[in-house]
């Protein structure tokens, strides 16, 4: 879609003076870049993040979703090493007031978040597919958290609302626990999840996958993964 231009109202972007590009079939490309500042994205449109890090966000989201977006695709992105401070937030993808017509997350890492590793909760999501990430929190980050805060005795959560389909393919967990609200119509999984919390297995359909097995075989009308 032509050379790489800068969109200063395209994404809200608090510190983070990297050059957004246009690349087909996302209309906004942040690529290769890294950050210690919060990133918001609140635009109705197609973002990709190839290659973003954010790390070290005090007191915020690194990641937010607000408002009317498209789809998100990130790729090869690392988010962690968010602590709290007064408000109390600490969180790697955080969705506020969000309503998000797909999210796909593959192969990205998030990391030693004091509060949430990813928190899907004000929001609504129509598809949201992670594969081959890693949601983990280190020995010494919850020695440090709970040092801090000597009432606490739970690990970062990550946490999924207000969902149609949700996949969770062949990632990787430690040290969280994954809280799967009834909101979530759907959740196809493939590999291990320790820690998985499934509030109502009535209200939120459960479909496990064999090993190798393509979630797209799995209600095919509905919008594919990216493998």
């Amino acid at each position: 879609m032509g050379s790489a231009r800068r969109l200063s109202a395209a994404v809200a972007v608090v510190g983070l003076t990297a050059l957004l590009v246009l690349d087909a079939p996302a209309d906004i490309s942040l690529r290769d870049t890294s950050s210690d500042r919060p990133l918001v994205l609140d635009q109705n449109t197609d973002y990709l993040l190839h290659g973003v890090n954010i790390t070290g966000v005090r007191d915020s989201a690194a990641l937010t979703l607000t408002g009317k977006i498209a789809s998100v695709r990130m790729r090869k992105c690392i988010i962690g090493n968010v602590r709290s401070g007064d408000n109390g937030r600490a969180a790697g993808v955080e969705a506020v007031g969000a309503s998000v017509g797909s999210f796909v997350a593959s192969d990205s890492i998030f990391y030693d978040c004091e509060n949430q590793l990813a928190s899907l909760k004000e929001g609504t999501f129509g598809f949201v597919s992670f594969q081959r990430c890693a949601f983990r929190a280190s020995p010494e980050f919850l020695k440090d958290v709970y040092d801090a805060c000597p009432w606490r005795d739970w690990p970062p959560v990550t946490e999924f609302y207000n969902i149609d389909r949700l996949e969770l393919i062949d990632n990787q967990f430690a040290n969280t626990i994954i809280l799967i609200h009834p909101s979530v119509r759907k959740i196809i999984i493939r590999g291990e999840i320790p820690g998985l919390h499934v509030e109502d297995k009535e209200a939120t359909q459960v479909i496990r996958l064999a090993p190798g097995q393509d979630p797209r075989t799995v209600d095919p009308v509905a919008v594919a993964s990216t493998k």
